[in-house]
């Protein structure tokens, strides 16, 4: 798709607006808005739940002297998140790649919020959160694109380990900090403001590392309806990706505990910025925790 179009379309879907819970997983794992995480943290008397689809074309030009090819794969996605205390949260996503082939994307990981006597207080420090985030995974079979070829770019295939940790801040800018109602319905339109750090390591087992550090940002807005807009931005590694990571999504509440998603990603498997944005679409699940 034309690059405009992902930003006509956000500013298409916040005009209509006008999520019910930050907790919802994003679909890397983490409390997050797409693909990146925010410094929000799970419930603790609540697992999140959520199963996806979107897609992910890529364009390899040349493979040879004398033929082109170009790759669509469906990417289907099952996440589990859940806080383990105020300030912790523990999460796995897992993730099935096919185009005629299958490859399976696993990730686990964790986020801590610093809180209490680590976070000044009062002034612009209220509602702000300050988290960083662990996680490791392994993409069996991840598809990868050598475009040092003799004759143009080269598709191949290898097992990867991933290692991926950020430092994330989230402050809610509108309206003024009014105190603990994160999880709740919130009395006016609420927005969050995300900046962060993000660090990815792939480790293929034929071919070589390759490393990611890039700044983010996201904006979540939250309407009294439970109707949620949000949109995240991550800066462009030259050496890795065709374009910025770049998502748009609009969630929907079915009711107190499902939610759908649509939206607009160009996220790989693991999260690297590609050239075009294809549609994805979620649902939500939150699953009551007994207190005993």
């Amino acid at each position: 798709m034309r690059s405009w179009l992902p930003l006509a379309l956000a500013g298409a879907l916040l005009a209509a607006c006008g999520a019910s819970a930050f907790a919802i997983p994003s679909a890397a794992g983490p409390t997050g808005i797409v693909m990146l995480p925010t410094a929000r943290i799970a419930p603790v008397d609540q697992w999140q739940t959520a199963i996806g689809y979107r897609s992910f074309h890529v364009e390899t030009g040349s493979i040879s002297m004398y033929e082109t090819q170009d790759i669509d794969m469906s990417l289907w996605s099952l996440n589990f998140l859940k806080g383990v205390s105020s300030d912790v949260e523990l999460w796995v996503t897992y993730t099935r790649a096919t185009d005629g082939e299958d490859s399976n994307v696993w990730e686990f990981g964790g986020k801590y919020r610093f809180h209490g006597k680590f976070m000044p207080k009062g002034g612009f420090w209220n509602g702000l959160d300050a988290s960083v985030g662990l996680s490791i995974g392994r993409w069996v079979d991840a598809l990868w694109v050598d475009t040092a070829g003799m004759y143009g770019d080269t598709v191949y295939f290898s097992d990867t380990e991933i290692l991926r940790s950020y430092f994330v801040l989230t402050k809610q800018l509108v309206p003024t900090y009014e105190g603990e109602w994160e999880w709740s319905p919130p009395p006016h339109t609420r927005v969050d403001g995300t900046l962060g750090l993000l660090y990815l390591e792939l480790n293929p087992d034929f071919g070589d590392s390759s490393t990611l550090l890039q700044w983010f940002f996201g904006v979540e807005v939250l309407f009294r309806n439970g109707i949620a807009f949000a949109t995240e931005y991550r800066s462009k590694d030259s050496d890795l990706e065709d374009d910025p990571l770049f998502s748009v999504l609009l969630r929907y509440p079915v009711d107190r505990q499902i939610d759908l998603e649509f939206g607009l990603a160009n996220a790989s498997p693991v999260g690297l910025g590609r050239g075009d944005h294809d549609l994805f679409v979620r649902a939500t699940y939150s699953i009551p925790v007994a207190d005993y």
